[in-house]
């Protein structure tokens, strides 16, 4: 698993469970649907659960590759805050609005931020 990214990997995951039954639901009641109006419903909301499960799985693949920037929003101001691709642990950045200091911390797998005091 990517580091910093448990709790987010796990529900991208989930959802795209999700998307992909429903996409799978959807064309079988397309196939089924006597209506043409009710199938055209059917094939329309399959399409989109394909172009969600789609979506997902490219953010997936991209935190998986390290090719996804790490970036929060400012505990003071609530600009954001971008670490970058590959962050390490232990990384500061200031918020560039309100130039409070931050630094990436890990908790339990997951990237989370802590306020520097001046």
């Amino acid at each position: 698993m990517r580091e910093g990214f448990k709790s987010v990997l796990e529900f991208l995951e989930a959802d795209l469970e999700i998307e992909e039954e429903q996409e799978h639901l959807y064309n079988q009641l397309a196939a089924v649907s006597k209506d043409v109006k009710v199938k055209e419903t059917f094939q329309h909301l399959a399409r989109a659960a394909k172009g969600h499960k789609d979506a997902l799985g490219r953010i997936i693949r991209d935190i998986e590759s390290d090719n996804h920037d790490v970036s929060f929003y400012c505990l003071m101001c609530g600009w954001e805050i971008d670490f970058g691709k590959m962050p390490s642990v232990g990384n500061e950045e200031r918020c560039s609005l309100c130039c409070q200091k931050f630094a990436l911390v890990d908790v339990d797998n997951d990237y989370a931020i802590k306020y520097l005091p001046q």
